[in-house]
């Protein structure tokens, strides 16, 4: 760029002073014209330089790289703002899944049959009540380890924490439900009993958290 000196540009606008002040003093048609016209070219060239030494000035100081940065930063800071976005959009689906599937299996725990009722039964069926209840322990397990490994954003961390509460107590009321089977002297069917015990807290949990959102 071409080098300016500001006393370059203080003369150039006191020529351009005194061009106005002829141009005012001119006489006759003619003259007023071409004096006006040195007047125009004169501030033209004026402000051409006066730019010039602006930008002198900025680069100087190192305006123009701290523009530079400012952008970079604000690009930065607008992609940072779409990822969190993304994660946190990817969370809220994989939360309602989760939810959906926990209400799932304690409706599954709640429907369970009592265990007299169980006993009644051949030995057939309760081989039949044995396998859902199995089902419904490693279904109650995954879901647990499925809701551990979420990374919940900041905002939905309280919901997260009293998720994975609820998630836990499914686990243990599934155990439940498939332990009773190797409790050959529990005639009563209390595991079963503490397992509906816990999904009725979990739905109540859920219902919590669905609430609130």
């Amino acid at each position: 760029m071409i080098g300016v000196e500001l006393v370059q540009v203080a003369i150039i606008w006191c020529i351009a002073g005194l061009s106005i002040i002829c141009a005012i003093n001119a006489r006759g048609l003619l003259r007023q014209l071409v004096s006006w016209t040195i007047v125009v070219a004169i501030i033209g060239t004026a402000l051409f330089f006066s730019y010039l030494k602006v930008e002198n000035v900025k680069q100087e100081i190192g305006l123009n790289e701290y523009s530079s940065s400012a952008a970079a930063v604000t690009a930065a800071t607008a992609v940072t703002v779409t990822v969190s976005d993304t994660i946190a959009t990817g969370y809220i689906a994989a939360e309602k899944q989760m939810l959906e599937n926990i209400i799932a299996i304690s409706d599954s725990i709640l429907a369970f049959p009592e265990w007299n009722v169980i006993c009644d039964y051949g030995a057939e069926r309760r081989e039949i009540f044995e396998s859902k209840a199995r089902f419904l322990r490693n279904r109650s397990m995954d879901f647990y380890r499925q809701i551990r490994n979420l990374t919940p954003p900041a905002e939905k961390k309280q919901s997260y924490d009293t998720l994975l509460a609820a998630a836990d107590n499914l686990r243990l009321a599934g155990y439940e439900v498939h332990n009773q089977f190797g409790l050959e002297t529990d005639a009563l069917g209390e595991s079963i009993a503490k397992a509906r015990e816990r999904a009725n807290q979990i739905k109540s949990t859920i219902t919590t958290i669905t609430s609130k959102e």
